[in-house]
C-alpha cells in the first residue's frame, strides 16, 4: 500500500508521527482548494499563498489534534477560516476589496464589457455585506461547501448560516436591482 492508497485518517495519523511524505500527499489532496478559499476570502494572491501556507504549517504542528470525528476539510477549512480572521484583525482598516478581474473566453467586445460590468456590480455588491454574510456566500457558493460544513467553519449553527445566507440574498438583490434602477435612468 502506498502513501497514496491512505484515507484522510491513516494520512492525518502518520502526518501526526511525523511523516513527511504524508504531509506531501495531504498538500496534494487539499492545497489547491484551500488557496482557492483564501482567495476567495481575501481577493489579494499575496496574503492568499501566506494564509494558505500558515494553514498548512499550523496543521503540521497540530495534525495530532485532530479527531476523526471531524471531516478533514472542514476542520482545515476551519483552521484557514481562523488564520484569516486572525490576518483581517491585524491589517484593520485595509481594504478588503473583491478583484475585479474577469477572464473572457473568446467573447465579442460587446459581450466581454456586459460580462466585466456584470462582475464588478456583483463584486461591489458583495463587498458591501456584512462580513459574516459575504463569508457565507463564498463558503456555500464559491466553495460549493454544504451548510452544515460552511455553518462548522464560521463556528454558527445551521440555522444561523441559513440566516445569514438569506439576509445575504436579500441585500444583494437589493443592491443589484437598485443599480439597475440608475442604469436605466441614464
Amino acid at each position: 500500500m502506498t502513501i497514496q492508497d491512505l484515507t484522510d485518517e491513516e494520512v492525518m495519523c502518520e502526518i501526526a508521527c511525523g511523516n513527511e511524505k504524508a504531509f506531501h500527499e495531504l498538500l496534494i489532496r487539499y492545497e489547491k482548494r484551500v488557496f482557492a478559499l483564501a482567495w476567495r476570502l481575501c481577493f489579494d494572491q499575496t496574503t492568499a499563498e501566506d494564509l494558505t501556507q500558515e494553514t498548512f504549517l499550523k496543521i503540521w504542528r497540530n495534525a495530532g489534534s485532530w479527531r476523526p470525528e471531524a471531516k478533514l476539510e472542514t476542520w482545515i477549512y476551519r483552521v484557514l477560516y481562523n488564520l484569516f480572521i486572525d490576518n483581517r484583525r491585524r491589517v484593520k482598516g485595509q481594504s478588503e476589496e473583491l478583484s475585479e478581474d474577469i477572464h473572457s473566453e473568446e467573447a465579442s467586445p460587446e459581450q466581454a464589457l456586459i460580462k466585466k460590468r456584470t462582475a464588478q456590480e456583483i463584486a461591489q455588491a458583495l463587498n458591501s455585506l456584512p462580513e459574516r454574510q459575504k463569508e457565507a456566500l463564498i463558503l456555500c457558493y464559491y466553495q460549493d461547501m454544504k451548510a452544515k460544513d460552511a455553518a462548522e467553519v464560521l463556528s454558527v449553527s445551521q440555522s444561523a448560516l441559513e440566516a445569514l445566507l438569506f439576509r445575504a440574498r436579500q441585500t444583494l438583490k437589493d443592491i443589484l436591482s437598485r443599480g439597475k434602477g440608475k442604469n436605466n435612468e441614464h
